[in-house]
Order: C-alpha cells, then structure tokens, then sequence
C-alpha cells in the first residue's frame, strides 16, 4: 500500500509500481487531494491498468536487448565480451520471450532462486550485477525507466575456506600437466592471476591490453581487463620468465596464449586442468584456487598483507583478510621470540614461589605464609 508525507507546505505521494520500482511524487497543497490520487494509483494497479497508463513503453524483447548491450557496450568497455556473452545466454534464457519492462523484483527473485539450484552463492550475486548493468544501460539509453534490481542485496557469500596447494601437491599436479596447460598453471600459481587476465597476455605492450615487460621484468595488468577495473603490475619471477620464453610464437598475433583453431585466445583449459587435478589425486581444487595458493604462500612467507592485497589486485583489504590465519604460525613465533627476552631463571622462580604461596594458601597455613607476602 501506498504512502502519503507532507514535506514544506506540498503533499506527496509514494509507492511501488508493478516492475517494482519506487515512486514519489507530489501531488497537492491538500490532503485530501493526496489521498485521491493514491487510491486512484491503487485501482489502476489492482485492474492492471497501470502499464497501459505508462507513457512510451517500449516493448523489447529481454533477449533482443542482450544482443544490444553485448555489441553496444560489453565488446567497447570490457575485452572479455566472449566470456559475458555466456554468462548473459544463460540469464536470457530464463527470461525468454519477456519483455524488459515486464520483468518485475519478484521475476528477479525467482530467478535467482533458480539458479540456488545449480551454483553457489557468489555466481548468483554476479549474474545479478549482469541484470543491474544491463538495466542501467537501458535507461541510459532511454529504452526503459526502472530497474528491477534496486533494492535486491547480495547473498551472504562463504569466501573464509580457501583451498591451496602445498609445495608438494603443487609438483604433483604439474607433473600432470601439460603443453600451454602446463605453462599457464606455472603462471598461475606464481603471480596469482585471474584466468581472464592471463588468457589476454600479450608479449609486447599494445593499448588497452596486458602483457609482458621482459626488460622491466614485470607483467602489466590493464586496468580494463581487471576486475577491480585497477591496473597493476606484477615482478616477473625467473621461474614464470622461463616457461613463457619456452611458449612457441604464433605469426599474425601477438597472443601468447592462443587457440590454433580460432586464431583467437584460449577460452577455457578447464578439461585438460581438471583431468591433471584428478589424476594428481587432488580434491577440491579449480583453476581459481591458483590465486589462493599464491596468496597463502605469500603469507606464510611473511609477507606483509598490503603488499598481498597489491599483487592480487583486491580493491580493498577485507578480501585479502581471508588469508590472515595464515599468520598464526607467524604469531606464536612472535611470542616466542619475547620469551627468550626474560631470564629463564628469574621467571622461572618467580612462577614456583607463586606456585608455592597458592598451595599453602588452599591448606590454611593463612598465618606462616602473610608474614612472607609484601605488597
């Protein structure tokens, strides 16, 4: 139901549309007239008579305008268009045959209540940003006047575990690996890359792109290819500079990592990365969990977690907390090393006449001992 509010001498009226999305107008000097208009706004909505009321509705296919923003914007603002085309496929197929502005919160919530069904919390909370961004555009391309979206949070996402490798399990895994498989692992696990960002290396510095700096002896990370949409750039290591001066150079591009049936980069290694992961006996580990073994070895290392937050491009410190247990070895070293500051012999004793003073106090002997006792 909707609400009335007096603000300076003008009544105002409020309320939720049938797509979801919140009104507030004025309407009048008077109360009366205010609470008129409401009610009329009510019926309209009950009748479903509001949309036919709304002026300029333009009806677009959800599926139409996917196509719209992929070539409109995703392929001029972000170079991983390929990888959002697959992501949108999917959420237009859900919602097809519907028009945009037929999509209301309560079509949103179904959907992400679908896709609780198949995938975890995290990927939910993305698609969504995909609707919000998408929605945007359509405003801002003057195509519809509302957004779905406004007003859904995201869902509470368990990213505290993070699955890493020890040194052991790390040679295991690569011994199972092979060719460009082997090598984008490698790289991987040593500079804590994103699959997108590395899949998108270039030898050379080209606009707009990551690539490799062999003089500087650092890889480039583009800030539009990175998800923070920061830029940033990481040492290049000897091992990680050995395996790509060993990749073979393919003519007419400058891609390391390239597909030779498309000419274009790789899309994906997971087949060939989760067959090495199965084989090597490792459960529980994606291509993804690179990233946290990279970090998780930073930490144990000693290294500071600013420095950590860096390397991996977090836009903010809370994501790199996640590896602060890490420190805990670090710690109790840290209690240690004040430990050998004090005389063992003084503590020591120290501990026993207290230890000692305890005992005759539980026995009785109140009157031997407080001659002992100075404050």
């Amino acid at each position: 139901m909707g609400k009335l509010f007096l603000r300076g001498k003008q009544w105002y009226i409020s309320y939720v549309d049938p797509n979801g999305k919140q009104i507030r107008k004025s309407v009048s000097p008077y109360r009366e007239s205010a609470e008129k208009a409401l009610r009329k706004i009510q019926v309209d909505i009950d009748n479903g008579r509001y949309l036919d009321m709304r002026k300029e509705v333009k009806k677009v296919l959800f599926e139409d305008f996917s196509r719209q923003y992929i070539d409109s914007y995703a392929r001029l603002e972000n170079r991983t268009a390929e990888q959002q085309a697959l992501k949108i496929a999917k959420i237009a197929d859900f919602f097809r045959d519907r028009y945009l502005h037929e999509i209301t919160q309560l079509d949103i919530r179904k959907f992400m209540a679908e896709r609780a069904k198949q995938v975890k919390p995290a990927t939910i909370n993305r698609d969504i940003s995909m609707i919000r961004s998408m929605y945007n555009r359509a405003k801002e391309w003057k195509v519809i006047d509302f957004n779905p979206t406004n007003g859904i949070k995201k869902l509470a996402e368990n990213n505290e575990r993070c699955r890493w490798l020890t040194e052991v399990e790390q040679d295991r895994l690569l011994s199972f690996c092979h060719g460009l498989t082997r090598t984008i692992v490698i790289v991987a696990l040593r500079t804590g890359m994103r699959w997108g960002e590395i899949a998108h290396l270039k030898w050379a510095q080209a606009p707009e792109s990551n690539y490799i700096d062999f003089d500087q002896n650092r890889i480039v990370v583009h800030e539009s290819l990175a998800k923070s949409k920061k830029g940033r750039w990481i040492p290049l290591g000897d091992v990680v500079k050995w395996e790509l001066l060993n990749v073979p150079r393919q003519k007419g591009t400058d891609y390391i990592f390239l597909n030779p049936e498309t000419g274009k980069p790789l899309g994906s290694i997971k087949n060939a990365f989760n067959r090495a992961v199965l084989k090597a006996g490792i459960k529980d580990f994606s291509m993804h969990s690179c990233r946290h073994t990279f970090a998780s070895q930073l930490v144990r290392n000693g290294v500071d977690l600013y420095v950590v937050q860096k390397l991996l491009g977090h836009s903010t410190s809370k994501l790199t907390q996640r590896y602060a247990h890490l420190k805990d070895d670090m710690l109790s070293d840290a209690i240690k090393k004040i430990d050998t500051q004090f005389n063992p012999f003084v503590y020591n004793n120290e501990s026993q006449n207290s230890t000692n003073l305890a005992q005759s106090l539980l026995a009785g002997d109140k009157h031997n001992n407080s001659a002992n006792v100075s404050v």
